[in-house]
């Protein structure tokens, strides 16, 4: 009997070390890492010219998203004042 009991302690035990190297495995895949360029070289001056861009916001470029966003508060503030015109100028 106590032989039986160390088959199923060792298999349990391997099947929690598969599951362990599967998220591990998952894990890895999940962070995707871009390597720097070497110091000094063309593409590392590139590399360093968008970090900039990115962290001046683009140099003023807008993006879709906030474009898009923007024209949603433009259009609703204009809706907003349409409402209270006619609210204030109506009998």
């Amino acid at each position: 009997m106590s032989g039986s009991g160390n088959a199923k302690r060792k298999q349990a035990q391997q099947a929690q070390a598969r599951k362990r190297a599967d998220k591990s495995h998952a894990r890895d895949r999940e962070q995707t890492h871009t390597h720097l360029p070497k110091v000094g070289t063309k593409a590392d001056q590139e590399h360093l010219h968008t970090q900039r861009q990115k962290d001046l916001v683009g140099f003023g470029r807008w993006n879709v998203s906030r474009g898009v966003s923007l024209a949603f508060v433009v259009i609703a503030l204009g809706a907003l004042v349409g409402v209270l015109a006619l609210l204030v100028f109506t009998d």
